[in-house]
C-alpha cells in the first residue's frame, strides 16, 4: 500500500466481502466471528470433520478473553475455569516455593483470565460463527475441504475435492502445516525443540477417589519444576496442571527432553501411549502424588514440539495468514512458556474485523487491507513469538500472570522482555486508528510504532 486517502476513514462506501476462511479452528473460528460481526459473509473450510480440537487445556488471558467479550460469545457455554492462583510446586516434595493469587486480576486489567478445555472454546466459538443468534450473516461450515491451492490473485480457492471457491478475501488459517502459507510462497524455517510434552486429563471425581482433593488440584493452576539440575535433572522437565470444563476435567502437560520421545513429526493426533512412557527419565524422582494423576490420566498423547523462525511476510494478493499459519509458537497455545498462542491467534482475528469494519475504506481496497493487517500485527506476534522461545529455556522471561512490581517492571523493560502490562494494556483500537491517522499525514508507506 503506498498510500491512503481520506476516504479510508468513510463508512459510506462500506463493501460487503465474501470471505473465504482455510481452516476450522481456534483462529479460523475466531476470525469468522470478527468478520460477520464486521459485516461480511463468512464460510469456512474444514479439512477434518467438525470435531478438530484435542484434548487439552489453554489460557485465554485477558487481551484475548476482551475480543470474546467484545464479539458477544457466550463464554458461559464453553465452561471455563477462572484463574484464581497460579502455584508452583518442587518436582520432588510437592511443597509449594511460589503461589500467585490473581484475585484482583480483571480489576487489573480489565477482562478475566480464562482456563478452557481446547473443545469447549471451539464449540463456542463455532456457535457464535454458525448460529442464527447474534449480529451479521450466519457463517457456513464447511467440512472435508482439504485445500490443494490458492490463486491470491484471482480469490480463488481449489480444494482436493474437486470444489473451487471465489472470496474477495482468503484467510489461511490452517495451523503449522498451512497450505495457504506455502501458496503465497513462504518456506517455514524451523527446528525440533530440545524439549518434548505428553499431554492428557484425569477427571475431578477420579481425583476425589485417589484422595487428592486436598490439594486442590482441581481449583487451581499448578506447575511443578523445582531447581534445575538437581539430579540431574533439566528445565526441559516440568508438569503443568489446570482445571478447565467448568473444573470437571484436570488436564495435564509433561514435558521433558526431547531425546526421551520417538516420536518426530509436530501435530496433535498419534495412537495413546502407556502410561510407562510418560513417566520416564527423571519423572521417576516426581512427587508421589502428582504422578499418581498421570498414571490415572486418560487421551496420553505425545506432542512433538518445534522452534519456528519468523517468517518474511503473511500475505500476498488477497489472501493473508494468521495464527500457527503465521505465527507457530514453540509451544503453540499453551503454558508453560508465554501462554498467548490461543490470545495471539484471537488478536489476529480481532485486527481483521476492525480493518475490515465500516470504519475505515479497506473493504474496497482488499490487498491494501491485508497488508496493513500485517504491519499492525506482525511486530507484535513475533515479539511473543520470540518471548515464547526464550521462555522455554529460561523460566525469567516469562511473563507470568501479574503486574510486577514498579523496581521489577523497569528492569524489564530496559532489558526488552515481555511483560504482562505490555500483553494486557494494548489497545488494538487506538493502534489502527493511530496508524492510519500516521500513513494519511505522511501519505507514505509508515512503520508501525510498537504498541
Amino acid at each position: 500500500m503506498d498510500s491512503l486517502q481520506p476516504s479510508f476513514f468513510s463508512s459510506s462506501a462500506f463493501k460487503q466481502l465474501r470471505v473465504a476462511i482455510v481452516g476450522g479452528g481456534i483462529g479460523g473460528l475466531s476470525a469468522a466471528v470478527a468478520l460477520r460481526r464486521a459485516g461480511h459473509v463468512v464460510e469456512i473450510f474444514e479439512r477434518r470433520t467438525s470435531d478438530v480440537e484435542v484434548s487439552s487445556f489453554l489460557a485465554c488471558a485477558a487481551n484475548g478473553s476482551k475480543w470474546l467479550r467484545e464479539w458477544e460469545v457466550d463464554i458461559s457455554m464453553m465452561k471455563p475455569f477462572i484463574a484464581q492462583k497460579y502455584v508452583i510446586r518442587d518436582w520432588e516434595t510437592g511443597h509449594i516455593l511460589k503461589q500467585f493469587e490473581l484475585d484482583d486480576y480483571e480489576a487489573t486489567w480489565g477482562s478475566m483470565h480464562y482456563i478452557f478445555h481446547r473443545k469447549d472454546l471451539h464449540k463456542g466459538l463455532l456457535h457464535a460463527a454458525t448460529s442464527e443468534e447474534g449480529k451479521g450473516t450466519p457463517c457456513k461450515f464447511f467440512i472435508n475441504y482439504s485445500c490443494e491451492s490458492v490463486d491470491y490473485e484471482a480469490g480463488v480457492i481449489t480444494f482436493t475435492n474437486g470444489r473451487t471457491v471465489t472470496a474477495d478475501l482468503i484467510v489461511g488459517a490452517d495451523g503449522i502445516r498451512s497450505v495457504v502459507r506455502d501458496q503465497i510462497g513462504i518456506t517455514p524455517n524451523a527446528r525440533p525443540a530440545a524439549q518434548t510434552c505428553y499431554r492428557g486429563y484425569v477427571r475431578a471425581e477420579e481425583i476425589k477417589h485417589l484422595g487428592l482433593a486436598s490439594r486442590k488440584y482441581e481449583s487451581v493452576v499448578q506447575v511443578w519444576g523445582g531447581t534445575p539440575g538437581k539430579n540431574g535433572r533439566s528445565n526441559y522437565y516440568k508438569t503443568v496442571m489446570s482445571p478447565c470444563s467448568g473444573g470437571d476435567v484436570v488436564a495435564i502437560y509433561c514435558f521433558m527432553p526431547a531425546e526421551l520421545t520417538n516420536h518426530h513429526r509436530e501435530e496433535f493426533k498419534f495412537e495413546e501411549v502407556p502410561v510407562e512412557e510418560v513417566l520416564q527419565g527423571n519423572y521417576s524422582d516426581l512427587d508421589p502424588d502428582c504422578a499418581s494423576l498421570i498414571k490415572h490420566c486418560v487421551d496420553r498423547m505425545p506432542w512433538r514440539l518445534y522452534v519456528h523462525q519468523p517468517y518474511e511476510y503473511w500475505h500476498k494478493g488477497k489472501a493473508c495468514i494468521l495464527g500457527d499459519a503465521a505465527h507457530p509458537m514453540p509451544i503453540m497455545w499453551e503454558k508453560p512458556h508465554q501462554a498467548q498462542g490461543a490470545c495471539q491467534a484471537i488478536e489476529d482475528a480481532a485486527a481483521l474485523g476492525i480493518i475490515f469494519s465500516n470504519k475505515y475504506n479497506f473493504t474496497n481496497s482488499v490487498e491494501a487491507g491485508v497488508s496493513f493487517y500485517e504491519k499492525i500485527r506482525k511486530y507484535r506476534a513475533t515479539r511473543v513469538q520470540q518471548a515464547s522461545i526464550r521462555g522455554g529455556e529460561n523460566t525469567d522471561e516469562r511473563i507470568g500472570f501479574a503486574r510486577l512490581p514498579p523496581h521489577d517492571m523497569a528492569l524489564a523493560v530496559t532489558m526488552g522482555k515481555l511483560t504482562a502490562n505490555e500483553i494486557n494494556f494494548y489497545n488494538m483500537q487506538n493502534h489502527i486508528a493511530a496508524e492510519v491517522g500516521s500513513r494519511l499525514s505522511l501519505g507514505t508507506k509508515h512503520v508501525p510504532s510498537r504498541l
